[in-house]
């Protein structure tokens, strides 16, 4: 017969074991054990599934969407309606650039033509460290005509020797120094940066340069442009650029919005708005200027076609709208 003393060990001991695997005591001793008492495990949301793969699919949607946007436009293509440095950027070996520009101003007697040559030869044997520039100065009114044919004769051009001081997949240091051939030969060396940053969908681009020259003495050149896309076939952009020589002792500036529209592989449309001025004396703005460019490839992937009119309206004569006209051809070869 069990006795008081081993009921009560019975009872503790039995007890222990409850709290141990978690069921009440009494459960334990007073029920016997049935299927309905069993742990049974939560069973899965299906819901909670669905979300995951939503989430996953939401995602790869978005990186599509991304890829697609900035496979449309040719930044290539349209960036080179601002200037042919991106040229150089996109090419580790030798490139050129052959142009043939007209411009016609309303209230002026004439139109200006322009042609020349830039080329970037890279030397042998250099690893692409060493170039040699044969450039046209653009920027020089003087090396204008109204005479078509007569294009070639006042064209200033400069020789140099470009040596690459760092390149890396964002930053680009080189330093030229050649002569620049004005009547009489201009000495000159300069000193050229280039950073290209990615944030999102946006695409910098900042440069800079800082130049001495005989005949002007020191100044430096900045630019910055920001380029992304708007949807498949449209793409936003916004540039600054200023300009500073220490003897003229101020800065040209102009800040730019424009917008790229794709026609087709071959052909985009451009919409600019411009703002134009220097910090001479006072800080003031010289020109406002509204234009719509068409830029069509005419053959292959090298010669292009611009036709560019535009509105302006610039202080010397008064905020009065100036309507003109341009036309640009070039070739460019050496990026793919």
């Amino acid at each position: 017969m069990l006795s008081m003393r081993n009921f009560l060990s019975l009872l503790a001991f039995s007890m222990l074991c409850g709290f141990v695997h978690g069921q009440h005591p009494a459960e334990m001793i007073f029920e016997s054990p049935s299927p309905d008492n069993e742990y049974q495990l939560p069973e899965k949301d299906d819901s909670e599934s669905w979300n995951i793969d939503m989430l996953d699919w939401s995602r790869d949607q978005l990186a599509d969407y991304i890829e697609g946007l900035n496979d449309g436009i040719d930044t290539f293509f349209a960036e080179t309606l601002f200037g042919d440095d991106v040229i150089d950027d996109e090419s580790s070996g030798s490139n050129g650039r052959l142009f043939f520009k007209s411009r016609r101003v309303r209230g002026e007697p004439s139109v200006d033509y322009q042609s020349g040559v830039n080329v970037k030869l890279a030397l042998p044997n250099t690893n692409n460290r060493f170039k040699l520039l044969i450039e046209t100065e653009e920027d020089d009114d003087e090396s204008k005509e109204s005479d078509v044919l007569g294009t070639t004769d006042n064209v200033t051009y400069a020789t140099a020797l470009r040596f690459q001081l760092a390149r890396s997949e964002r930053w680009k240091t080189t330093w030229d120094n050649g002569i620049s051939w004005e009547g009489e030969p201009v000495p000159f060396s300069r000193i050229r940066t280039r950073r290209i940053q990615y944030f999102d969908l946006w695409h910098t681009r900042f440069f800079q340069s800082l130049y001495y020259r005989t005949n002007q003495g020191w100044g430096e050149k900045t630019s910055y442009a920001a380029i992304r896309p708007i949807d498949l076939r449209h793409h936003f952009r916004f540039g600054l650029n200023a300009s500073y020589k220490l003897d003229d002792d101020y800065f040209n500036l102009s800040n730019s919005y424009s917008i790229f529209q794709e026609l087709s592989d071959k052909a985009i449309m451009v919409y600019r708005f411009n703002i134009s001025g220097d910090t001479d004396s006072i800080e003031k703005v010289n020109a406002y200027t509204i234009s719509t460019g068409y830029r069509r490839q005419l053959y292959k992937n090298f010669v292009f076609m611009d036709f560019v009119p535009e509105v302006s309206w610039p202080r010397d004569k008064n905020f009065e709208p100036t309507p003109a006209i341009s036309f640009n051809l070039e070739m460019i070869f050496g990026p793919n």
